[in-house]
């Protein structure tokens, strides 16, 4: 039975195992976030407008004037990035973890073989990222329905609003640490729906307890940056500089590229120890 202890070891493992090659599929996404917060930051140019301005407006009736712009500005990266990790992360994913796989193998990160992985975890891995989407979404709901007036009632003001974010992160990581098994589980047997996504998710509540630890050892980081960010933001945009919001966001988006590879890398590890183990 796997506990914290192979939890620790695996991502310890991730951490120190860090790879160019197999963090890079991460690296494209993280690039385009940042492009879009630098794009974001310069609605006073054409090229900002016509780029970033469209999906502000769409957050915020006044989103693409200066400073309400980067109060909105959390809203529409979050939409952004949901977007990248649905349409480019259904291949980037599977592309790290057929790289990372492969190296646990012995056999040869690059060729042919790891791009047809991937693709064939693609299905799969589009399947996982819009249930966990669904789930969230409904989870939201659920809490704006229930547990934000009890939460609020309680806890007036900033405390109440960080309670319900920490609950929601906490919700978020829980529903992730079931799915993350399905591309894992797709790219290391070569499993196909609906095999993947069915076994991925029996892994997942399986080994949900040391996937769990990991998540929450390795973010921590970035839930500490995201407070000011998210809950802060219109206080940084009225009392210090509006454009903290974006340079805010933009440490964000890196570190948790990373540290999303170093999870996968993590579960990809915690998913062999475990199937090591249950061999008679």
């Amino acid at each position: 039975m796997l506990g914290f202890r192979d939890a620790r070891a695996s991502a310890g493992e991730a951490l120190r195992g860090f790879r160019w090659l197999e963090y890079r599929p991460f690296a494209w996404i993280m690039a385009i976030q940042l492009l879009f917060l630098v794009c974001a930051s310069n609605l006073g140019t054409a090229w900002g407008m016509a780029s970033a301005g469209w999906l502000l407006r769409l957050v915020r009736e006044t989103g693409v004037h200066y400073p309400t712009s980067f109060v909105a500005l959390p809203v529409a990266s979050s939409y952004l990035d949901s977007f990248l990790f649905v349409c480019l992360g259904s291949f980037l994913i599977p592309l790290s973890l057929a790289r990372i796989v492969a190296h646990m193998e012995g056999s040869s990160q690059r060729g042919p073989l790891a791009v047809r992985r991937a693709w064939n975890a693609v299905p799969a891995t589009l399947c996982s990222l819009l249930l966990n989407i669904g789930v969230l979404l409904a989870w939201q709901w659920i809490y704006l329905h229930g547990p934000s007036r009890l939460i609020r009632g309680a806890l007036p003001g900033f405390g109440g609003a960080f309670t319900g974010w920490l609950l929601s992160e906490l919700i978020s990581f829980a529903v992730g640490a079931v799915f993350v098994y399905v591309p894992v589980r797709a790219v290391a047997v070569g499993a196909r729906l609906p095999d993947a996504v069915l076994g991925g998710l029996r892994e997942g509540l399986r080994m949900f307890g040391p996937t769990l630890v990991v998540i929450v050892l390795l973010s921590w980081p970035v839930m500490i940056l995201l407070v000011p960010v998210q809950l802060g933001t219109q206080t940084i945009v009225s009392k210090f500089r509006p454009e903290l919001v974006a340079v805010g966001l933009g440490a964000v988006a890196v570190l948790n590229s990373f540290l999303n590879y170093v999870i996968y890398s993590s579960v990809a590890r915690l998913r062999r120890l475990g199937a090591t183990e249950a061999e008679p």
